[in-house]
């Protein structure tokens, strides 16, 4: 049988992994996944404007394109017809869409897509792993104390 301080100790430890460290690697995982969403979204719109440059092969006199286009979350489409396919509004962040060309907006989704990749990804990656490794050593000293009231 534990001793009380012994006791005490695997209550504090087992509460500081239930109410701190999961919620918090929980977190860290819901950012990770947000930001797989946001590149993977980033990736499927330059696929889409890559096929409408093919489509209209730079010419000056572009025609309307119609489509179907998500306007809640997908779980709502419409049909839309895109009167200048030349340029598009692209969401750059912290709620702003900047007008692009075709070309522009793929260098720029580009260039997004490997910020998010090297910079926020891997550093979302690095703190998830890291409170990961601080919920196993907290698991560890709960079966360290438990094998120590044993002896």
């Amino acid at each position: 049988m534990m001793s009380d301080p012994l006791q005490s100790k695997v209550a504090e430890y087992s509460s500081f992994i239930t109410n701190t460290l999961q919620p918090k690697l929980q977190l860290a995982v819901n950012d990770r996944e947000e930001t797989e969403k946001e590149i993977l979204e980033y990736a499927q719109l330059r696929n889409k404007l890559q096929l409408i440059e093919t489509q209209s092969d730079g010419a000056a006199d572009a025609k309307p394109i119609n489509t179907i286009i998500d306007i809640s979350h997908q779980t709502i489409y419409c049909n839309a017809i895109i009167s200048n396919p030349r340029t598009v509004y692209v969401h750059t962040g912290f709620g702003f869409h900047v007008e692009f060309t075709i070309e522009e907006a793929i260098a720029f989704i580009d260039k997004r897509i490997m910020f998010l990749q090297n910079d926020v990804l891997k550093h979302r990656v690095e703190v998830a792993m890291g409170i990961a490794g601080d919920v196993e050593k907290a698991i560890e000293l709960l079966e360290e104390f438990k094998e120590a009231d044993e002896d």
